[in-house]
């Protein structure tokens, strides 16, 4: 297939923001593309070349990016500069030079899905001294067989700013009305993609064998699974409510969740709640889970803390100082760490997410050989609301965030925020009862001191029943100094020219600038009142920022739970 019939079906999703109208052209095309080559299709229209999990980066600066464009239309660099800097979107601009250049360097032949899918993991391979050279020289190539509207849809996929308003729950909508005539099939398609969390597998199966073959779709270890989240009560004792009888209250860590896959020939992968796989920053921690778990091959989760000499937590903050690529060793004897491990998925072949907790946590209990820096969560089994009380102090005491009370009966839903888990934090012990995970959907200029940069966020929940983001509260407050002359920089790549796809704001919330959904905040609040204002219909007093979170942003704070609170 042509990338002209991709780049066909971008300029009418561009101009859409209508949820339904964009599924609906997807599925259309679809049903259009051969199905050896859905796959590609799928990952290009999210703006991808591979599963988030695979860790291939692009690694191309777009000072490369830039002078490939300039080799391919035959316009200065320090030209393409100025008009990148004039546009703030270097796809506008190699749509327009593009146009423009000479008779000599116009494309012999069409450039096909394939040959830019190749292309651009051939970019993402490529290593070593003179790297972004080799990598700019490959996109040259690119570009110099592509049209102007091409160009335009390549860099911004090369660059991360593809922003057509389509996420991974549109493309499985668009995929069930295409391969099997019915929306409402999404929900098998989803399921499997929970279990399965690659959307071009997801596709090429439903093409090339149909919901039966979405059926067959299970765990594949070195695969990450889509993590189970935990329902929050306003109550202590709404916890009876929901789960009568004895329950499983289990230590909630401030750490970084992580899933840990063993291969049958020994190979241990880690993966981020973003499924993004992070072996390579904790060699240590793939050390230990070698010495003290019991299993040929499994699937199991826990928490990673950064800890002291004596095995006491340290703050979140200082593990955030593992998060990188150079000087590993060098931070493994500075910030040690241990494993929380709080649920197993598979064993030795067999997948034991669907058996009760109980069941799970007696294979746990023979699985862990319990040391310093690998352990079993802290736990107790009760039907006592006191009780549950007294470890939840305990736990805060000991430096913990809170508990997570499970059902002895429940299954591990894989990405579903069920009622199996639910999580009771310090934070309930205030005012309000929680903290919010929001995704920023816009910014508001500074005045005084701040002006010059942005002086508050416009901030939205997940409404999970239209998959869109809607305004729940403008947030200033506990944003320094330092954070705010950052925020520009940082929120660079997600600004959009008009309201993005899937952002529901009323007129008089709309802010200054408008952010593709992409980064999420914590923030805290006094108390949630109704607003006529904010899309939500309730707005959040007070809101003050905590941090920034690594979440994926249909994880974020969803309207129903907040209705729950009120």
């Amino acid at each position: 297939m042509h990338f002209n019939k991709l780049t066909d079906v971008y300029e009418q999703l561009e101009k859409i923001s209508s949820g339904n109208e964009i599924r609906q052209i997807l599925a259309d095309f679809f049903k259009e593309v051969p199905k050896d080559d859905i796959h590609i299709v799928a990952y290009l229209t999210l703006g991808k070349y591979c599963a988030d999990y695979d860790n291939l980066v692009l690694g191309l600066a777009e000072k490369s990016v830039l002078k490939a464009l300039s080799r391919a239309c035959g316009v200065s660099e320090k030209r393409i500069k100025e008009l990148a800097h004039e546009k703030g979107d270097a796809g506008l601009v190699a749509q327009e030079v593009m146009k423009k250049k000479p008779q000599t360097l116009i494309p012999v032949g069409k450039l096909t899905i394939h040959e830019f899918f190749d292309a651009l993991h051939k970019i993402a391979k490529i290593e070593g001294s003179g790297s972004q050279e080799k990598k700019s020289n490959v996109l040259t190539n690119v570009l110099s067989k592509c049209t102007p509207l091409d160009a335009k849809y390549i860099i911004r996929i090369v660059l991360g700013t593809l922003r057509l308003g389509v996420a991974e729950m549109a493309v499985l909508d668009a995929l069930a009305i295409a391969y099997t005539g019915e929306k409402k099939n999404k929900e098998q398609l989803e399921a499997a993609y929970n279990l399965c969390p690659d959307v071009g597998v997801i596709a090429e199966t439903i093409a090339k064998k149909g919901l039966k073959g979405i059926e067959t779709i299970g765990v594949s270890v070195s695969r990450p699974i889509k993590m189970m989240l935990a329902q929050r009560v306003s109550e202590l004792d709404d916890v009876k409510k929901k789960m009568p009888g004895i329950v499983c209250v289990e230590g909630k860590y401030d750490g970084e969740r992580v899933q840990v896959h063993k291969t049958k020939d020994g190979k241990i992968h880690l993966y981020s709640r973003r499924l993004d796989d992070t072996t390579n920053q904790f060699p240590d921690l793939v050390q230990y889970v070698a010495d003290h778990i019991k299993a040929k091959e499994f699937v199991l989760e826990g928490e990673i803390l950064a800890i002291d000499e004596k095995g006491n937590p340290k703050p979140f903050q200082l593990l955030m100082q593992r998060r990188r690529k150079y000087d590993v060793e060098k931070y493994v004897d500075k910030i040690p760490v241990q494993l929380k491990v709080f649920d197993v998925l598979f064993v030795d072949g067999k997948t034991v997410m669907n058996k009760p907790y109980k069941e799970r946590d007696e294979l746990m209990k023979k699985m862990v050989k319990e040391g310093k820096h690998c352990t079993l969560a802290d736990k107790i089994y009760t039907d006592d609301v006191e009780e549950i009380n007294t470890f939840f102090h305990t736990m805060l005491k000991a430096g913990y965030e809170g508990v997570i009370i499970k059902s002895l009966e429940g299954e591990y839903q894989a990405g579903t925020r069920g009622w199996n888990w639910i999580k009771w934090k310090k934070d309930y012990v205030k005012d309000l009862a929680d903290t919010f995970d929001l995704v920023v959907i816009g910014a508001f200029y500074g005045r005084g001191r701040r002006k010059g940069t942005y002086g508050a966020l416009l901030c939205a929940l997940y409404d999970t029943l239209n998959d869109s983001f809607v305004s729940f509260c403008k947030l200033g407050t506990g944003l320094s100094d330092e954070l705010l002359s950052e925020l520009p920089d940082k929120m660079k790549k997600y600004v959009s020219n008009d309201i993005p796809a899937r952002v529901i704001v009323k007129k008089e919330m709309h802010p200054d600038v408008w952010f593709t959904p992409a980064i999420m905040v914590e923030v805290e609040g006094a108390e949630i009142t109704k607003s006529p204002s904010h899309t939500a219909g309730l707005a959040l007093r007070f809101p003050r920022f905590l941090r920034y979170r690594e979440k994926k942003v249909e994880d974020a704070t969803s309207v129903r739970e907040v209705e729950e609170m009120v």
